[in-house]
């Protein structure tokens, strides 16, 4: 299966490797990323073999990665089998990181299936006149949604570039499943 790539980095302030999906529908007014709206841009790749070559260059940074950002574009815009093959296969190969999905769909409307995958979720488009100068999320309309109790997040010092009042924009801040 095959799926349209924008591009991918690591991040030393965020302990992370991100992977820019290309395609995205919603056309955010300000959007952070508009070259990975188009869906034909990017690359054309083979999931699991472009994934494969990601794991293997990762693993050199062992240490340094903590987190797997997929974002983009947005990779619930894609059809429902390509956005599941490739959350699957990168929980598959970091089964040992934090992953995130970044998406601008919205909280009720988050299929079941991606919590098989993801520890934490930010759910909304992005709304320029909602900006939070200077905070995550970008807009205040957006939330963050962890698949476990974020204790667990601060612990492992997920969240330290975070201030609690940084959240305070959000509807919630919490569990999934018991709404901390």
């Amino acid at each position: 299966m095959r799926i349209r790539i924008a591009g991918t980095e690591f991040s030393i302030k965020n302990k992370s490797f991100e992977i820019y999906v290309q395609g995205c529908n919603r056309a955010c007014s300000g959007c952070h990323n508009p070259e990975a709206q188009p869906f034909d841009g990017g690359k054309a790749v083979d999931i699991h073999e472009f994934l494969k070559e990601q794991y293997e260059r990762t693993s050199l940074f062992q240490d340094m990665v903590q987190n797997i950002y997929v974002s983009g574009g947005d990779l619930l815009c894609q059809t429902r089998s390509i956005a599941e093959e490739f959350s699957r296969e990168v929980n598959n190969f970091w089964s040992d990181k934090y992953k995130w999905l970044f998406t601008g769909c919205k909280t009720e409307d988050l299929p079941d299936w991606v919590w098989d995958y993801y520890d934490i979720v930010k759910t909304g488009t992005y709304m320029a006149g909602l900006r939070q100068e200077g905070v995550f999320p970008a807009s205040s309309n957006q939330e963050l949604i962890f698949n476990s109790n974020p204790t667990a997040f601060v612990a492992d010092g997920i969240l330290d570039k975070f201030d609690k009042t940084e959240f305070k924009g959000n509807k919630r801040w919490s569990d999934v499943r018991t709404k901390v």
